[in-house]
C-alpha cells in the first residue's frame, strides 16, 4: 500500500516523533511512504529512514496567505495514494483535497484535543473538522477519543526502541528528579516554577527538561532539549519524573520515565490514564505536597520504591513501536 503525510511541519514536537515512527515502521512492513512538507519547516531531529520519499515544497511564512497557499500545495503535490494520513486540524483539509482530487482515503490520526489548544475561530475550526468526512479517525487514548469525536479504535503512539531494549542502570539516586518544563500555560509552568522554589525540595536535585526557567534554585540543573540517548542516560539516574500539564493527549515523557524504572508523578488525569495506575505504577497528584509526600515515602522505603519502579517498567513493554505499526495497519482491514 501507498501512504502519503502531508504536514506543515517535520520539526521538533511529540507529535511528529509519533508521526516519524510510524513512517518508518510502514517502511519496515514493506509499504511505501511519501512526506510532503515545507521546506524551511524540515529538521530530522527524530530519526527517520531513508525509504520513505521526501517532497519539499515552498517555504511556509506566518501570515494568513501563506498558510492557506501551503494547504493548498501539500495536497497538490502529494502523490496519488492509497491512504492520506494527517494529525492535525488544519492539515485535515490538505487530505480532503487530496481526496477530492485523487481518490484517496483519509485517515485522520487524533494526538489531542486541538480545540484547546488555539484560540478562537481556530478553536471552532476544529471542533467543526471532526465532523466532516473522513475514513479512518483513530485517537492515542480514550482522552482524545472522547473529546473530539473520533471513531477509533485507540492506537497508543511508541516508545522509542531505545528506551525499550538498553540495558537498565542497577542503582538510582533517590534524591535525583526530573521535571519537564515549557512555558505554555497548559503545560502548567506555574506548577513546575512553585516545586523548583520551594525550600522544600532543597534536598532534592532537579533537572529540568525543555525550556529553561528564570531565576531558579541553587538544587536545580537546566538539562534542555535532549536527545534519546541523553534522555536514556538521565532517567537511569534519576528515581523520580515531574508532569505538571493540565492536560495531555496522551504525555509520552512519563511513560518514557517509567521505562527506565523511573517513577512519574503526574498533576494530570487525561491521556496519561492510558498507562499509570495510582499507586502501583506510578501516582497522580495535585499539589507540591502532594509531590514532595510520595518521594519522601518511597526515598525511605527503597523496597517499595524498586516495587513501583518494576512495575512501571513492565507497564512500558506495551508500548513497542512494532505494536503500534501492526495495530495501525490491523484498523485498516478491519
Amino acid at each position: 500500500m501507498k501512504f502519503v503525510f502531508p504536514l506543515l511541519s517535520f520539526k521538533k514536537h511529540g507529535g511528529v516523533r509519533v508521526l516519524s515512527t510510524l513512517m518508518s515502521g510502514l517502511t519496515d512492513e514493506g509499504h511505501e511512504v511519501v512526506l510532503v512538507v515545507p521546506i524551511n519547516q524540515y529538521d530530522e531531529f527524530y530519526p527517520l529512514t531513508a525509504r520513505v520519499t521526501r517532497i519539499f515544497i515552498e517555504p511556509l511564512n506566518k501570515n494568513p496567505h501563506s498558510l492557506l497557499t501551503t494547504i493548498i500545495e501539500l495536497a497538490h503535490n502529494s502523490p496519488r495514494s492509497d491512504y492520506v494520513v494527517v494529525s492535525f486540524f488544519l492539515t485535515y483539509y490538505s487530505a480532503l483535497l487530496h481526496k477530492i482530487t485523487k481518490k484517496s482515503q483519509i485517515i485522520y490520526y487524533r494526538q489531542g484535543v486541538e480545540q484547546l489548544f488555539y484560540p478562537f475561530p481556530f478553536s471552532l475550526l476544529a471542533e467543526i473538522t471532526y465532523l466532516l468526512p473522513q475514513d479512518f479517525s483513530p485517537a492515542n487514548s480514550r482522552w482524545v477519543l472522547l473529546h473530539t469525536r473520533a471513531k477509533g479504535p485507540i492506537i497508543n503512539p511508541p516508545l522509542d526502541k531505545e528506551f525499550l531494549n538498553r540495558p537498565q542502570k542497577e542503582t538510582k539516586d533517590l534524591k535525583s528528579v526530573i521535571i519537564f518544563y515549557k512555558k505554555d500555560q497548559k503545560k502548567g509552568p506555574g506548577r513546575a516554577l512553585q516545586i523548583m522554589k520551594s525550600p522544600m525540595f532543597s534536598k532534592y536535585t532537579i533537572n529540568v527538561i525543555g525550556e529553561k526557567p528564570g531565576e531558579i534554585g541553587s538544587n536545580v540543573k537546566y538539562a534542555g532539549f535532549l536527545s534519546t540517548s541523553e534522555l536514556v542516560a538521565l532517567y537511569d539516574q534519576c528515581a523520580f519524573a515531574i508532569l505538571t500539564s493540565q492536560f495531555e493527549g496522551f504525555g509520552l515523557p512519563p511513560l518514557e520515565a517509567m521505562a527506565r524504572g523511573c517513577i512519574p508523578l503526574v498533576y494530570t488525569k487525561t491521556g496519561p490514564l492510558e498507562y499509570l495506575q495510582d499507586g502501583y505504577n506510578g501516582f497522580f497528584v495535585r499539589t507540591p505536597e502532594d509531590v514532595f509526600q510520595r518521594m519522601e515515602e518511597l526515598r525511605n522505603d527503597r523496597e517499595r520504591f524498586m516495587d513501583i519502579s518494576k512495575k512501571a517498567v513492565e507497564t512500558s513493554k506495551r508500548f513497542s513501536p512494532e505494536l503500534f505499526v501492526s495495530t495501525f495497519l490491523k484498523m485498516l482491514h478491519e
